[in-house]
């Protein structure tokens, strides 16, 4: 658990600053903020589902079900069948943990 942060890749602008904090009550804080498009990120809170086997979390409704994969001090973002995004490279996906 912990909050990791990042900015994630974006089609149509410079990023989305991203930072999602993970509670081991099973809680989160996602905040996302379009680059150069809004000037104040939105805030989203819930509860996540983590597959023990996978190491993937989900987001619930709240969250638009969005989905990572947690690593060794950060967490990939994925698409919403649980694999690697295509956008961009793989890299770009991760949020490092603060």
């Amino acid at each position: 658990m912990g909050s990791y942060s990042g900015t994630l890749p974006c089609g149509d602008c410079s990023g989305i600053k991203t930072e999602l904090t993970l509670m081991p009550n099973k809680n989160y804080a996602l905040s996302s903020q379009y680059i150069d498009k809004e000037t104040k990120p939105r805030v989203f809170k819930g509860t996540f589902y983590l597959d023990e086997a996978t190491q993937i979390i989900t987001l619930d409704a709240q969250g638009d079900h969005l989905k990572f994969k947690l690593l060794d001090k950060s967490v990939k973002k994925l698409d919403k069948f649980g694999e690697d995004e295509q956008g961009a490279p793989a890299d770009k996906y991760v949020l490092k943990k603060v």
